[in-house]
């Protein structure tokens, strides 16, 4: 419903510009000349900007139908940083905020799966929490989510109100309808606390130490070394590192865990806007074993350049699929209505100086899956994995 005003939305959101860029300039430039020029910038942006206020004059004066003013702003700032044409960055509503926030703490009340939205108007589960609750309902990575309690995703108003319907309350159940294959199914599944679980590690025959990782998030370094140890402990004398439907995460995670398996060295290095740049180095105690490291095209950032870097310091041979090719690095920004934007604001290059962007990671063995197998991906045993027993098969040619 609308809201009642008592100013109108063009004025609205030129106040809200003009405040934003007058506070900043006021807090941080105290030079009246430097103020000067500022103030002249200022009027170039409200000039440029017209255009907005000229349309959103024509919704006051005109447009007949019911709207929410928050919803526009939101749509607007949406809409701008979608028309910078980078598919890694985003505007995420306060809503969307905190459950990112509480997602990169590694624990949250849920149902244990991601969803994107996909090419064709789609909103796809991309990933499922391994035993979480989705999991044990028999919800499969790559399935089409279709409705939340009989609701159609295409009628939830925003993502928001859709995510917020699969979540919910701790111990209650929602009914997920999805496509799968043409068939539509319906799961009945039960919120719980999820805990994504970052690391799993077991040993495998042949003294094969094998460590799946879901994603670079905080404190995932230290659950590496912890479970890497404990393999080596147990006579592990090769290792696996899988790094499929991994979507990236923090690159001092990805550094800190690289530097224990690299000589001295670059890891990766970053350039930013205005030409600083910043690197992260190995030193030279490292693991030296024969390693693999398995990807598909759901390895993204901060995962193929693990991979990558790995590849290019011919200590491991990467197995499976091209990964997704993502050369910028994002920065969460928020503002101040607890909003915000994941901007690029960095790319980043491999220990050889190489741009993934666009191009992403060549697999020393290529081996693709079957659609099949990858819908049933977290159900298939280690013999029915093509891409981990291409893996095991590296590793057991080489001399241990």
């Amino acid at each position: 419903m609308k809201k009642k005003r008592t100013i109108g939305l063009g004025v609205a959101l030129m106040q809200l510009l003009l405040v934003a860029v007058a506070t900043f300039n006021i807090t941080f430039f105290v030079s009246s000349e430097y103020y000067e020029m500022r103030l002249s910038n200022l009027q170039e942006l409200e000039s440029q900007y017209k255009k907005l206020k000229e349309a959103a004059g024509y919704v006051d004066q005109y447009f007949v139908g019911e709207y929410d003013e928050q919803a526009l702003i939101d749509g607007a700032v949406a809409g701008y940083i979608d028309a910078l044409g980078d598919r890694w960055s985003g505007y995420y509503t306060a809503e969307q905020t905190q459950a990112l926030l509480e997602e990169d703490q590694n624990s949250y009340v849920g149902v244990g799966v991601t969803i994107s939205y996909a090419e064709g108007s789609e909103y796809q589960i991309t990933s499922v929490t391994r035993d979480g609750p989705a999991q044990r309902a028999g919800i499969q990575p790559l399935d089409v989510l279709e409705a939340v309690d009989g609701v159609a995703v295409r009628d939830f108003e925003t993502y928001d109100d859709m995510v917020a319907a699969v979540r919910g309350e701790q111990g209650t159940q929602v009914v997920l309808t999805v496509l799968r294959g043409g068939e539509t199914l319906d799961f009945t599944v039960t919120r719980e606390e999820v805990y994504n679980e970052q690391i799993t590690a077991k040993m495998l025959e042949g003294g094969i130490g094998y460590l799946s990782i879901a994603g670079f998030e905080n404190n995932v370094d230290a659950e590496f070394e912890q479970k890497l140890d404990e393999l080596l402990s147990q006579g592990a004398t090769s290792l696996i590192f899988d790094v499929r439907f991994n979507p990236g995460g923090y690159v001092e995670v990805m550094s800190n865990m690289l530097d224990k398996l690299l000589p001295e060295g670059s890891i990766i290095s970053m350039s930013y806007k205005d030409g600083r740049s910043r690197s992260y180095t190995s030193d030279a105690e490292c693991v030296d074993l024969p390693m693999a490291v398995i990807t598909n095209e759901y390895s993204i950032s901060a995962a193929e350049f693990f991979a990558a870097a790995l590849q290019e310091y011919g200590v491991a041979t990467v197995v499976g699929e091209h990964t997704g090719g993502k050369g910028y690095a994002q920065n969460l920004i928020t503002m101040e209505d607890g909003s915000s934007i994941n901007l690029s604001i960095a790319r980043y290059y491999t220990p050889k100086g190489v741009s993934l962007a666009g191009t992403g990671v060549t697999p020393d063995r290529e081996v693709e899956m079957s659609e099949e197998d990858l819908m049933r991906f977290y159900e298939l045993t280690p013999e029915e994995d093509v891409q981990l027993q291409e893996a095991i098969t590296v590793l057991t040619a080489q001399p241990q």
